[in-house]
């Protein structure tokens, strides 16, 4: 064994401390101590890698010093043999309760004490090494899951981006609608790991409106009836997009595509679900979704001044929205208006026309050539 290992040899007899230095001394590094009150000064300045214990001691005796430094040894896997002539089984009955490995009676036999405790920090190296391999093996894990989480993230941006495409709705949309959920969620006193779970999910809340067609969807007037019940069906197409998964991020996020615009009262689409019908996330992202919707300029509407739409949700409490989701919106109403402050659209064209027109500007830009 190298000579870096250190005994912390506790004995109020000093002719037994001396021969415990004398006979593994040039094996290991011995520290000494008179009590176990002075013991535990000892291992303020150096953690042992092993301690000799006496029970018997004044001042502190072993019993008491092991209370004292129970946790430390089941951290640092500390290896105790107590040294005992009086061989008591209430006594070793207590001292294995609070840590203690091995026992060695007096007079001590040095040819076994010194076996004893080659074997003890032989057994200590073999578990600090599996910590050590346990603890590796964690973080090696747990860097997998992190990937895992931000791909399965990623995927939700792309997709959440896939729809801006076809929207007149922008990004700071999405934005601003999940840290609004979030904030709801929150003030719901919903758990943090479904809060952040509806946070990342709802991005994908209008991914159906891919499946509506450019002339409904792009259509800057009035939709007629029949084009009203087109666009409803983005609820379900976004729930079919998201369906067949068994990942909670996107099983999540199709809950929240097909109940979204559902209502309260039951008037809601597409199955006229109504109260405590609607999942709550449905209930959550009605809220936050109209919100936006309303304080914010589309290409068929201008923006509502924030106190009538304030208003309107107030008013529609128990009609269209949840009362409860409704009265935490309303006492969080600065947090809420603190993100609708830092994430302001840009602009109210879909991304899509504005790439259109980006190639349109390059062509002309572009020199022509020799007839």
């Amino acid at each position: 064994m190298p000579k870096d290992k250190v005994i912390l040899a506790v004995d109020d007899e000093e002719f037994n401390l001396q021969l415990v230095k004398e006979f593994l001394g040039s094996k290991y590094n011995i520290v000494t101590a008179s009590n176990g009150k002075e013991a535990l000064e000892k291992i303020k300045q150096t953690i042992p890698d092993l301690i000799l214990l006496d029970i018997s001691m004044p001042i502190m005796d072993g019993l008491q010093f092991l209370k004292k430094i129970r946790n430390l040894l089941e951290q640092k896997h500390i290896p105790v043999i107590v040294l005992t002539g009086f061989p008591d089984r209430k006594n070793k009955i207590t001292a294995l309760s609070l840590g203690c490995w091995d026992f060695i009676s007096k007079p001590i036999d040095f040819i076994e004490l010194e076996l004893r405790v080659d074997n003890a920090l032989e057994l200590k190296s073999y578990k600090d090494e599996l910590e050590r391999k346990v603890h590796q093996k964690t973080k090696q894990l747990q860097q997998a899951y992190k990937e895992i989480k931000e791909t399965q993230l990623e995927i939700v941006r792309r997709l959440g981006k896939a729809a801006e495409f076809r929207d007149d709705e922008t990004g700071e949309h999405i934005i601003r609608t999940s840290n609004y959920v979030q904030i709801l969620a929150q003030g719901l006193g919903l758990s943090q790991p479904r809060c952040e779970l509806l946070y990342y999910a709802s991005p994908m809340h209008d991914i159906g409106k891919i499946g509506i067609p450019d002339s409904i969807l792009l259509k800057p007037g009035r939709l007629t009836r029949e084009e009203f019940e087109i666009v409803k069906l983005h609820t379900i197409i976004g729930a079919e997009i998201l369906s067949g998964t068994e990942l909670p991020l996107l099983e999540q996020a199709r809950e929240m595509a097909l109940s979204h615009h559902e209502w309260w009262n039951g008037k809601g689409y597409p199955y006229g679900l109504k109260g405590e019908q609607i999942p709550l996330s449905g209930r959550i992202m009605a809220v936050a979704d109209v919100f936006d919707a309303l304080t914010n300029d589309r290409i068929y509407k201008k923006a509502w001044p924030v106190e009538k739409a304030l208003d309107y949700i107030k008013e529609n409490a128990g009609i269209q929205f949840d009362p409860q989701v409704t009265k935490v919106f309303f006492e969080l109403k600065d947090e809420i208006l603190s993100i609708k402050r830092k994430y302001r659209d840009t602009s109210v064209r879909p991304k899509l026309i504005n790439i259109l027109d980006k190639i349109k500007t390059f062509r002309i830009s572009q020199p022509k050539g020799k007839e």
